[in-house]
């Protein structure tokens, strides 16, 4: 399933959520337009090894390594990479941002998203793979988002061969499918005989990102200014 819009989301400007998507796909530019991609990549992508044993990569790439975790949120590997990345930040942002102020979604986010990066090195802490990616500061936006706003609707997609089939879906039904998928395939990679990845995709930093989400943001709502 394939999220579309979130018809109940507030008319506010959510101004976190936008800047966090114009960012990424600033970076995504420079990427692309990079005189070696490949070596781009490489240098600001989170690599487990070389933060587990300090591994310092020559400049530009930061110092320490475990700086990456941040430097890689902006990064993607695909253009249907950081397409989708931004669709569900796009659809489920704006409404947790609302719930949260900009401030403490700024918190979640990246806490989400460095939350992420350390539990995909926790079960690959010898990995030479780089990681990039926002999935798992956007898994937690879900995680938020789940936990705020379960029961609101959302409207989505579901491509059934060459022919999409649009309905709407609860929240808690179609963020608990999209985990289901995350815990099966990231637990399924650890089995016996698995890499802790299954066709390049950290499922690890996705369950990581979505936990933390879904722990981060009672703490943080309760945190802020108390309604009237």
């Amino acid at each position: 399933m394939i999220p579309l819009r979130d018809p109940s989301r507030r008319k506010s400007v959510a101004f976190v959520t936008y800047a966090l998507i114009a960012a990424n796909l600033y970076v995504f530019i420079l990427e692309l337009n990079a005189p070696n991609v490949a070596r781009f990549v490489h240098l600001f992508a989170v690599t487990p090894y070389n933060i587990v044993h300090g591994v310092a990569l020559p400049a530009p790439s930061p110092h320490p390594p475990i700086l990456t975790l941040f430097t890689a949120m902006f990064l993607h590997g695909s253009i249907l990479h950081i397409f989708f990345n931004m669709l569900f930040l796009l659809v489920f942002g704006p409404a947790v941002e609302g719930s949260l102020g900009a401030v403490r979604f700024a918190v979640l986010y990246f806490g989400c998203g460095l939350m992420g990066g350390v539990a995909q090195i926790a079960v690959a802490p010898n990995s030479h793979v780089p990681e990039v990616g926002a999935s798992g500061a956007i898994a937690g936006v879900l995680g938020g988002y789940i936990v705020r706003h379960p029961a609101n609707m959302i409207d989505a997609v579901l491509p059934i061969g060459c022919l999409p089939l649009f309905f709407r879906v609860p929240a808690v039904v179609l963020i608990g499918v999209w985990a289901a998928v995350q815990f099966v395939h990231g637990f399924g990679a650890v089995a016996p005989g698995a890499g802790a990845e299954r066709g390049g995709v950290a499922y690890f930093a996705h369950i990581g990102g979505f936990l933390s989400g879904m722990l981060f943001t009672p703490l943080l709502a309760r945190a802020g200014p108390r309604a009237r």
